[in-house]
């Protein structure tokens, strides 16, 4: 008689790549020029309110007042200015040379992540540990009545006046 053995050889657990690794802190980044361009879209409302103000004018009104709110957009656009270049100056501190460039790197490693976690996700599913979700507190009540009820029923009565007469 013959015995074939089989041996089942777990793959490893596959390794997170350079990419995904790089994630967490691309996601700073992004939650920082996220913010920056928060403020920019405040400061273009601004604008665009005043320019409303402005084209509302009518009358006397028009001539005293143009001039005063044409220089507060000017001024609102300066900043506006300065607030995009801020975007630019962000990820070169992080050493990228555009935010066009930061933003494909973001996507490589986003990309990376979420295959990685398929694939841990995967070999979680086919050999990771198995471990039974723990009972909640009704449920484990409830085994423990089932239980009693069970140890209730099997118990064998005997009356005590069956044998004294």
């Amino acid at each position: 008689m013959h015995y074939v053995i089989l041996l089942y050889i777990i793959p490893p657990k596959p390794a997170m790549p350079p990419d995904a690794a790089v994630y967490p802190k691309l996601q700073r980044i992004k939650n920082e020029l996220d913010k920056q361009n928060e403020i920019i879209f405040k400061a273009e409302h601004e604008r665009n309110l005043l320019e409303i103000k402005r084209d509302d004018l009518h009358g006397i009104s028009r001539l005293t007042k143009k001039r005063e709110l044409d220089s507060k957009i000017e001024r609102k656009n300066e900043e506006i200015d300065i607030l995009k270049s801020g975007l630019s100056g962000i990820v070169k501190r992080y050493g990228f040379d555009t935010v066009q460039q930061f933003y494909n790197a973001i996507k490589i490693a986003q990309d990376a992540t979420y295959k990685y976690q398929m694939d841990v996700a995967t070999w979680e599913e086919n050999y990771g540990e198995k471990t039974p979700p723990k009972a909640t507190f009704e449920e484990r009540l409830r085994i423990y009545q089932r239980e009693a009820d069970q140890q209730h029923t099997q118990r064998n009565y005997h009356s005590r006046d069956k044998g004294a007469r």
